[in-house]
């Protein structure tokens, strides 16, 4: 049996609008039926911040620690060494600048990530940020909450991604 504790951002109200929302508190990434079944204690929680938070008063005997990117664990080399039962360092995502890796790779962790878990979402939001910047949306945008519309000054520097 393994102590695990994911620390992931609360999503209150709208975690029931979606169920397949699970990065968030709410959702704890819909692995917890499973992981219960199989033996294993599960805490999940947002709170990480400070010597009397949630995650410092596990972090003494929790045997994996999973975050996301988006609401990260700081691991530092202070927290792994009062980690004394701490096997894997989990980012359900992708990257691990939250983590302390020197300090990781000499208590001999495994740090690991969920690669290609949200490629999808990435690309498509990078392919926004490109149609975004290139289609002079936020220019547009202002103009048009403040009651503006001058085309001319939006579309001279609007361009289009073909070719």
């Amino acid at each position: 049996s393994k102590k695990i504790v994911g620390v992931f951002y609360k999503a209150n109200e709208y975690a029931a609008l979606n169920p397949n929302f699970v990065g968030c508190v709410e959702g704890a990434l819909g692995i917890r039926d499973w992981l219960e079944s199989q033996g294993h204690q599960y805490i999940v929680t947002d709170d990480k911040e400070g010597p009397n938070s949630e995650l410092e008063k596990h972090i003494p005997d929790l045997h994996v620690l999973i975050t996301t990117p988006f609401h990260p664990a700081y691991v530092t080399a202070e927290r792994i060494q009062k980690a004394k039962n701490l096997q894997l360092l989990l980012t359900a995502g992708i990257g691990s600048d939250h983590i302390d890796l020197p300090a990781a790779a000499a208590a001999g962790l495994t740090v690991a990530e969920v690669t290609g878990s949200n490629v999808v979402s990435v690309a498509e939001d990078e392919l926004m940020r490109i149609l975004i910047l290139v289609r002079n949306f936020l220019p547009g945008y202002h103009q048009a909450i403040s009651g503006e519309w001058n085309v001319a000054a939006i579309a001279h520097r609007a361009y289009d991604l073909e070719g």
